[in-house]
C-alpha cells in the first residue's frame, strides 16, 4: 500500500512536470518542473529515512536528470505522432546513435558447391521507422535520467530501469491510437502518469 501510495503521488508529479494544466483555466501548475523532483526526493527520503545532505543531493539529480536534455522528438515519434525531423536537437548523444543506426550490405553473389546464392543490397536506417526510432530514442533518454538518479542512491538496478522509458509511452501511444482511437497528445499525457508511477514503484524496489 505505502508503495502504491508513492507511485501515485509520483505520477501526479511527473505529469505536472511535463505541463499539467489547473483544472478548469489554462495555466499550468506553477514551478511545474520542480514537482516531480521534490516529491521523489522526499519518497527516497521517506523510504530509507530522513537525512538532510541525502535530500539535497537526490533533489539536485532528479532536477537535473529530467531537464538535463530534452526528449520530445522521440515521445513524438514512439507515439507515432510524427516522423524524425533531421533539424531537431534534444540530446546530442542519443541523436548521434540514433541517427548513425543503419546496416548496409552491397549485393553480391556466393558460390556454395554447384549453387550461386545472391545477396541483395540492403540499405537499413532506423530513421526510416519513426517508432522505433523513436523508441531507441526514449528508451537511451530514459536510462540518462535513471543513471543519474541512481548514482545519487547509489543503486545499480535503478541506473537502468530508465531503459524501459520506450517501451512504456510506446504502449501509452498504442493504447491511445488503438483502443481511444486518438491521434493526440493524449499517449503522451498517459505516458508521464504511467511512467512517473513506474519511477517511483522502481524507487521503492531499489533504494
Amino acid at each position: 500500500m505505502k508503495a502504491v501510495l508513492i507511485s501515485l503521488i509520483n505520477a501526479l508529479t511527473f505529469r505536472i512536470r511535463g505541463g499539467l494544466r489547473i483544472p478548469h483555466t489554462d495555466k499550468k501548475f506553477p514551478l511545474n518542473k520542480w514537482w516531480f523532483a521534490l516529491s521523489f526526493a522526499l519518497s527516497a527520503c521517506y523510504l530509507r529515512g530522513w537525512d538532510t545532505n541525502f535530500f539535497i543531493i537526490m533533489l539536485i539529480a532528479t532536477r537535473l536528470s529530467t531537464q538535463i536534455y530534452g526528449w520530445g522528438e522521440y515521445l513524438g515519434n514512439v507515439l507515432g505522432l510524427s516522423k524524425p525531423d533531421p533539424e531537431r536537437h534534444d540530446c546530442d548523444l542519443v541523436d548521434d546513435i540514433v541517427d548513425s543506426l543503419r546496416i548496409t550490405i552491397n549485393a553480391r553473389d556466393i558460390k556454395i558447391w554447384k549453387f550461386t546464392l545472391h545477396i541483395p543490397q540492403i540499405n537499413w536506417k532506423l530513421s526510416d521507422y519513426p517508432v522505433a526510432w523513436g523508441w531507441v530514442g526514449t528508451s537511451l533518454r530514459g536510462l540518462i535520467t535513471t543513471f543519474i538518479i541512481g548514482l545519487a542512491l547509489n543503486s545499480i538496478p535503478f541506473m537502468l530501469c530508465g531503459l524501459a522509458m520506450g517501451t512504456i509511452y510506446w504502449l501509452s501511444g498504442l493504447f491511445v491510437r488503438k483502443i481511444l482511437k486518438k491521434y493526440d497528445k493524449t499517449g503522451w499525457n498517459l505516458g508521464e502518469f504511467c511512467y512517473g508511477f513506474y519511477l517511483a514503484i522502481c524507487l521503492t524496489l531499489f533504494i
